[in-house]
């Protein structure tokens, strides 16, 4: 693996404080279960970003110890059996307009139609790292869901889901998250990331046997209470300006 920093900030004269944006890059031969171990998350936000990784505050469950609790069975109990899940191998997928579609109406409905385009989808896909596409169905056989998933035997990364317009505003989205966990332990892997954890995705500081990466180790404690802390305060320490590497690289 190839890692490298990008200059973000500073305030040099009060504080002393130098801001940089840690990325890696996958090398032949790497397992791609030590990338994430190491804090990093796949990064698309370019069209020339295709097999780089950002480090950031993303989030995993330690599967040996993951059971449900009070939430998870309230969440668990709205949606199972409700759906039937099959997850296909890219390879063997075929990549319809209808998918892309989907995802695009996905986006569109839920962060706005400037944030996905059909470019970004693209690079999903030739991204290199998703093994499986997730396809849920209800029980008329239409398509509910879909979830882009990297998969090896240590761990499952769901880098991204879409789900149908009837589900928007609903609980889908965490019981995915708890759905995928749990296939992911009945296999017999260590870990599932589930993304990034910061306040605007604070759901996940519901899910138990969580931890967070602080840019340095892996952290969890009893019902994620320093996560929560965190979460509380993020609105805080935002930043809206680019670093070096972004403003070098035209941005979807």
């Amino acid at each position: 693996m190839r890692f490298f920093s990008s200059e973000l900030g500073h305030e040099y004269a009060k504080t002393y404080t130098f801001g940089y944006c840690n990325y890696g890059v996958l090398e032949p031969g790497d397992d791609i279960s030590d990338m994430y171990a190491s804090g990093y998350l796949p990064y698309s936000g370019s069209p020339e970003s295709k097999g780089m990784f950002y480090m950031a505050r993303s989030a995993r469950i330690y599967l040996p110890e993951f059971e449900l609790n009070s939430e998870c069975r309230r969440v668990a109990k709205k949606f199972d059996g409700t759906f039937s899940r099959k997850a296909v191998p890219l390879r063997d997928f075929d990549v319809t307009e209808e998918f892309i579609t989907f995802w695009l109406d996905y986006f569109a409905r839920a962060h706005g139609p400037s944030v996905v385009s059909r470019e970004r989808v693209k690079l999903w896909l030739d991204f290199g790292i998703i093994t499986h596409i997730g396809i849920y169905k209800d029980e008329s056989g239409n398509v509910a869901a879909y979830t882009l998933e990297v998969a090896d035997d240590v761990i499952t990364h769901d880098w991204y889901q879409s789900w149908s317009r009837e589900y928007d505003k609903s609980s889908l989205g965490m019981w995915l998250l708890i759905d995928i966990a749990r296939t992911t332990k009945a296999r017999g892997a260590q870990y599932y990331y589930c993304g990034t954890a910061y306040s605007e995705n604070s759901y996940k500081s519901n899910l138990p046997a969580l931890e967070f990466w602080n840019g340095t180790e892996w952290n969890k404690d009893t019902n994620n209470k320093r996560l929560n802390e965190r979460l509380k305060t993020d609105g805080q320490r935002q930043v809206s300006f680019l670093d070096e590497w972004k403003q070098k690289h035209p941005l979807f």
